[in-house]
């Protein structure tokens, strides 16, 4: 299929709004770093009225939740379109090398970049064997399962999110695969998963500082939007299969408003909700975080199949070119905000910083900046041109491989 076909397959199979959603939960989870760093205050004036958003910001860190949602949500879409309309799935190999092209360069990079630059000129660790372990565990994706590696690695706190993605491609082919053979048992079996984790570890352990966000407290996230793919796949198919006059396509455009907008009260209650128990501490805001983190990514799932079925002049809030570029950046923006960030405060801004409404202002609009412009720099940098070079790699293999099938004899002889 030549460049073109492929790319008209794309826009007919590929879901736009999921463009606005990947880049405003990337944008609010910079936001709530940035705002660690700086302090702040997140509210804004509207026709004599202040909006406080000060709530928002505290727990924007839940839309990481939602970042491992619209994962499960993508990573299962082809497997659901396979079930219904019978199209072509990348093999295991396939799946695993495309995961590597789109993760590995970017990631490698600012694990190196913040370890030459950052972590050992400024002599972060107390020993070799310290160092030797944190690297090790960052390069094989391993840090999470323990407390200094994860918790006080000098090597970019954010990249756990990438830890928790990468274990989890492991085992997806397989669930998928199940997923589609019995989708209610697999679907239902990794929901159950999630829960006992959290309710077994919740009431076993005082400390869940390194518990809160091991990949078995994920796992009904993962569930809910591969089952998000597979509601989605069928509902389209059946509104295609209609005509444009039919009853249920014209319900659809107008329920699919309504639902977006409960949706979205509903995600602004359970964030107001988790602000509010955060107050009480460390303990209590992660049990808080474990006790929403099912309702929140149902009402995440809701908000994204509600917005795909929109009518096509509202999904453009969410599917523009502003939203597509944020997207498409939105992977190393998430890698070095923080990092840049941390920097900026360190080097370029007094200790009244968090005092200082305009000082406060400037770094925060710097923060974004630069971020913005450092993830374009990696992105069209070094992603990109690694990916492409590893997928020149993975053609010129398999063409290697052709040739030797072709050169071999026929046929063998027996002596």
């Amino acid at each position: 299929m030549n460049h073109q076909a492929d790319n008209q397959t794309r826009g007919k199979t590929e879901i736009g709004v999921l463009y606005g959603f990947r880049a405003l939960m990337v944008l609010f989870v910079c936001n709530y770093h940035i705002w660690q760093l700086g302090w702040l205050g997140q509210y804004a004036t509207l026709f004599g009225q202040t909006l406080d958003f000060d709530f928002w910001t505290r727990s924007s860190y839940l839309f990481v939740d939602g970042m491992l949602l619209l994962s499960g949500f993508l990573l299962y879409l082809p497997y659901a379109r396979q079930t219904v309309q019978n199209t072509p799935v990348p093999g295991v190999r396939r799946f695993y090398w495309n995961r590597l092209e789109r993760i590995v360069p970017s990631y490698l990079f600012s694990v190196l970049a913040v370890l030459l630059l950052v972590a050992l000129p400024s002599g972060a660790y107390r020993d070799a064997s310290t160092r030797n372990l944190d690297v090790l565990t960052h390069l094989t994706f391993t840090f999470t399962f323990f407390r200094e590696t994860y918790l006080y690695t000098p090597l970019n706190g954010v990249l756990w999110t990438v830890a928790i993605e990468m274990q989890f491609y492991l085992i997806f082919p397989w669930l998928a695969k199940a997923t589609q053979k019995k989708p209610v048992l697999t679907l239902c079996t990794l929901v159950a998963a999630g829960i006992a984790f959290r309710l077994i570890v919740s009431r076993s352990v005082t400390d869940l500082a390194i518990w809160v966000n091991q990949l078995p407290a994920f796992l009904d996230v993962y569930a809910l939007g591969m089952l998000a793919a597979i509601i989605y796949v069928r509902l389209s198919a059946r509104l295609t299969a209609l005509p444009k006059t039919s009853g249920l396509r014209r319900l659809t455009v107008w329920i699919s408003p309504l639902g977006f907008a409960l949706a979205c009260w509903a995600l602004t209650t359970l964030v107001r909700l988790q602000s509010a128990n955060g107050l009480a501490g460390q303990d209590a805001l992660r049990l808080s975080q474990w006790a929403l983190r099912l309702p929140l990514a149902i009402t995440m799932a809701a908000a994204m199949l509600a917005a795909a079925f929109l009518p096509r002049f509202l999904q453009k809030l969410l599917d523009n070119r502003l939203m597509r570029f944020l997207a498409t950046i939105s992977f190393n923006l998430y890698i070095w905000h923080q990092v840049i960030g941390a920097r900026l405060a360190a080097n370029l801004f007094p200790a009244t910083l968090h005092s200082d409404l305009q000082l406060q202002r400037i770094y925060t609009l710097l923060c974004f900046a630069v971020s913005i412009l450092a993830a374009m720099a990696v992105t069209y940098g070094i992603e990109k041109p690694a990916a492409r070079l590893m997928e020149k790699i993975r053609i010129r293999f398999l063409q290697n491989k052709e040739r030797k099938n072709d050169e071999r004899p026929s046929g063998t002889e027996t002596v």
